[in-house]
């Protein structure tokens, strides 16, 4: 059997949808589908179309049905943009989690310490409380703490100031290390 509606309906592609609901139902009838823009470009080279596996995957954890997300929609235009015209895949993989983990609520704030709520600088020590869900400035109690790569700290921040694009300029270690931490966090979410 034939789909009428072809690519328009696959994940990741940029869809104008027309569509009829009726109330009390779960499903709906789709009267057109217009492909506006394809990521079939992804699916080209195989780490880029597991990448984007993972967003897909990552989006129907976090997001709930039925619930326009215009933010998260933005994210993943930027975030497919960036991966066809040649992004680091492991950069944008983490700009992407650290992202849907501040819009999930889930992501801790890295430049405040929770204990005294002084706003951190740059390049002041801090540590993740145990837990890993809030973060302990230098000045306060932390023996039982876990110590963050100041490399983290600067990635994270310009992650969070600036748009995705092709050319990361990030140290593999410090995406390498937010990589873990994000995974720790995305599983946290996941046992809510």
């Amino acid at each position: 059997m034939k789909n009428r509606f072809g690519a328009s309906l696959e994940p990741l592609a940029h869809s104008r949808i027309q569509f009829f609901e009726k109330e009390n139902r779960d499903l709906v009838r789709i009267q057109s589908a217009d492909l506006l823009d394809s990521p079939m470009k992804l699916f080209e080279d195989y780490d880029r179309a597991v990448c984007a596996g993972r967003l897909v995957e990552l989006m129907d954890r976090f997001l709930p049905e039925h619930e326009p997300q215009d933010a998260v929609f933005r994210l993943v235009r930027m975030t497919v943009r960036a991966l066809e015209q040649g992004c680091p895949i492991e950069f944008a993989a983490c700009y992407f989690e650290v992202w849907m983990l501040r819009l999930a609520g889930v992501f801790p704030d890295l430049f405040a310490c929770s204990v005294c709520s002084r706003l951190l600088e740059m390049d002041d020590v801090r540590f993740l409380a145990p837990g890993l869900q809030a973060v302990i400035c230098n000045d306060c109690d932390h023996r039982t703490s876990t110590g963050i790569l100041g490399e983290v700290v600067h990635l994270v921040h310009r992650i969070l100031k600036n748009p995705l694009d092709t050319n990361s300029g990030a140290h593999d270690r410090a995406v390498s290390n937010l990589h873990e931490l994000n995974q720790y966090w995305i599983r946290h979410y996941s046992e809510r």
